[in-house]
């Protein structure tokens, strides 16, 4: 009777994780996002749930279309002459401006996933991104490279000059190594690869 009670509650115990498996990662998005969607609505006082971020996502991208067309124009090289004139604007402005294109638009950063070795006679190495092949404009000599190393489960991270000898190239996605190192080292590369290759087809 012991050892049916034991196999029930072995059982039951396993399910109920495979459960929060399922559960628990859903539930936390629904959560973000339906909180986001109130934060929003109630900002542009709209009654209908999931409106207002509909018309910001509309919205950045109507922008996103107009700015394409106006990129090369004499208006827009004007303003854009302007702002990296003044001092303190210049700073934030092309700090977001460049964050932003790290990771969308056509001129992505993190596209190349590297192993690096901040020292030399040591075993131990971390995952990031080559950011910069050429250093010489900072004063830096030449053979150096920049690797930008994000933190596991942040949007944060260092950037670390190393010789150039001192990285590898990782054949993985961008995507998949960011996943990876995010998530702490958790993320099965070959299965998340397997389930969009399903997605896809």
């Amino acid at each position: 009777m012991n050892s049916k009670l034991k196999l029930f509650w072995a059982v039951f115990l396993r399910n109920f994780g495979q459960g929060l498996l399922f559960v628990v990662p859903i539930t936390a998005t629904v959560f973000v996002l339906y909180a986001l969607f109130q934060k929003i609505d109630t900002l542009l006082n709209l009654d209908i749930p999931g409106l207002g971020l509909l018309i910001i996502i509309v919205g950045i991208s109507i922008v996103g279309f107009v700015g394409t067309q106006l990129v090369t124009t004499p208006m827009f090289k004007w303003v854009n002459k302007l702002i990296n004139k003044t001092p303190i604007i210049k700073i934030i402005y092309s700090s977001v401006s460049d964050l932003l294109s790290a990771f969308v638009g056509s001129k992505k950063k993190f596209t190349q996933p590297v192993l690096v070795k901040l020292t030399a006679n040591t075993e131990i190495s971390q995952i990031g991104f080559l950011t910069q092949t050429d250093l010489t404009d900072l004063g830096i000599a030449e053979g150096y490279v920049s690797v930008y190393v994000p933190f596991s489960y942040s949007i944060m991270g260092n950037v670390f000059v190393v010789p150039k000898k001192n990285i590898s190239i990782i054949s993985a996605s961008p995507t998949e190594t960011m996943k990876f190192v995010v998530s702490g080292g958790i993320t099965n590369v070959s299965e998340q690869r397997n389930q969009d290759i399903n997605q896809e087809e």
